[in-house]
């Protein structure tokens, strides 16, 4: 087995392991076991454990990235393609064929109790989600979809903040009505500050 065969299976391994337990469950151990490696063949991967949960972070971050940025619907932005992010983002794990809940979402919620360097990634990332939003925000605002006057780091916060909810009700609560209470908090902010009924109907309409 080659060296890269190897490391895509030891990453893929931590993934599925950092969404069923979080990422503070990952141990060297634990990562061989399911890999069927013995720890050394993971250390020569990933000699400190900090390295292999970076890499986790970064892995689960670029599966999140295709999952939910990486198709072309041909939507045309503005709100539609909010509103398309937000139905795929909630949820996307199952999508993406984890077996449990989001890993970002998890080491954010651990994010006191990882090392320093895997903090920093986990706060990364959830700055790229943050930013992702952001620029949806802005791209609905420009073409007139949401009120001029939104705060957008604002509203950022807003869905970020339903999105943390779901992972939590989901998969820590077990909520089995988790998926509809967060598309209702979307649908009802995103109401709150649509342009116009006019605006609302011409983007359901696809803008024509």
């Amino acid at each position: 087995m080659s060296g890269q065969v190897t490391r895509t299976r030891i990453l893929r391994v931590g993934l599925d392991l950092a969404s069923a337990e979080g990422l503070c469950r990952i141990t060297f151990g634990s990562v061989a076991g399911r890999a069927s490696l013995s720890k050394g063949g993971v250390v020569a991967h990933f000699p400190h454990l900090v390295d292999l949960k970076r890499s986790i972070l970064d892995v689960a971050l670029d599966l999140w990235s295709r999952t939910c940025l990486g198709v072309d619907t041909g939507i045309g932005g503005g709100l539609p393609s909010l509103i398309r992010y937000l139905n795929v983002w909630i949820g996307w794990t199952r999508r993406a064929g984890l077996p449990g809940s989001c890993p970002i979402a998890q080491a954010i919620v651990e994010l006191s109790f990882l090392p320093g360097s895997v903090r920093e990634a986990a706060a990364a990332a959830e700055s790229v989600w943050r930013q992702t939003l952001i620029m949806l925000i802005r791209d609905a605002i420009d073409k007139r979809h949401l009120l001029q006057d939104t705060d957008v780091t604002q509203l950022a916060w807003d869905l970020l903040g339903i999105y943390l909810s779901h992972h939590v009700s989901s998969h820590s609560l077990r909520d089995p009505d988790a998926d509809r209470k967060a598309q209702f908090s979307v649908k009802r902010i995103v109401a709150s500050i649509e342009a116009t009924s006019e605006s609302a109907t011409h983007h359901r309409q696809g803008g024509q």
